[in-house]
């Protein structure tokens, strides 16, 4: 289908509005960019200005867990001292060499 001569005249007439709209699709998309790289930036600087609030552990987390001894007699934190001796006790023995032959037997004849 060929073009009129009054076809091209209004074309032409409309050329003006069509560079717009198409320059205005173009930044659009630039001018979207632009805007959420300033929010993106806004909120990072929030918060590093901020106080950011700590989120609440769940149950399932074995890093905290409130012991209560087992008998009544002593307290948690007397437990803990207890295992800590012990402990103490076991690393000093791994350094010391021991041989199971010696101190067994005993010689009464002399």
């Amino acid at each position: 289908m060929p073009l009129q001569p009054i076809d091209l005249q209004t074309l032409f007439a409309h050329l003006n509005q069509v560079g717009k709209q198409q320059a205005t699709l173009k930044e659009g998309a630039v001018l979207q960019q632009v805007i959420k790289g300033n929010e993106l930036a806004k909120e990072a600087r929030l918060k590093d200005e901020t106080v950011n609030q700590t989120q609440e552990e769940q149950e399932e987390s074995p890093k905290v867990r409130d012991k209560q001894p087992e008998q009544g007699s002593g307290s948690y934190t007397e437990e803990k001292g207890r295992k800590k001796g012990e402990d103490k006790e076991d690393k000093l023995k791994k350094n010391f060499f021991e041989d199971p032959a010696l101190g067994k037997n005993i010689d009464l004849s002399g």
